[in-house]
Formats: structure tokens, C-alpha cells, sequence
């Protein structure tokens, strides 16, 4: 990663936490460092309703994404 693309990561972070007051939140598995910015960017804009519903889900997706492989066995 380039110092401008961790700076600009870290800037959306902060922008997020002061935003929802909560860390962003995403399951990464399959997403390139480009989609997880994307992604930050448009949440960004969302209310504090919808983002807290998306968060939710992102968390959900990530014990399924954990969990699975331990069920299937």
C-alpha cells in the first residue's frame, strides 16, 4: 500500500467512527482494499439507522463466514 492509500483509509476510518461513533465494520473476505473504500465511502452517507442495519448484517456475514467451516465438519 502506498503512504497516500493508508492515508486516505485512515481518514475515512476516523470519519467514520465520528460519524456513527461505532469502527466500520465489513466482511472482507473477496473484497479488494479498492471495493472495502468504495464501500466506506458510500456508507458514509447513509443515516444512522441504515448504517447501524448494515453494520448488523456485515457482523452476521462474518460469523457465517466463521462459522460454516466449523458446522461442516
Amino acid at each position: 500500500a502506498t503512504a497516500l492509500a493508508t492515508e486516505v483509509e485512515a481518514g475515512l476510518n476516523d470519519a467514520y467512527r465520528a460519524r456513527f461513533g461505532w469502527p466500520f465494520i465489513v466482511a472482507v473476505r473477496g473484497l479488494s482494499r479498492q471495493d472495502i473504500i468504495v464501500a466506506m465511502r458510500r456508507r458514509l452517507q447513509r443515516s444512522d439507522d441504515e448504517e447501524f442495519a448494515e453494520a448488523r448484517a456485515q457482523i452476521l456475514r462474518i460469523a457465517e463466514l466463521r462459522l460454516d467451516p466449523l458446522l461442516a465438519a
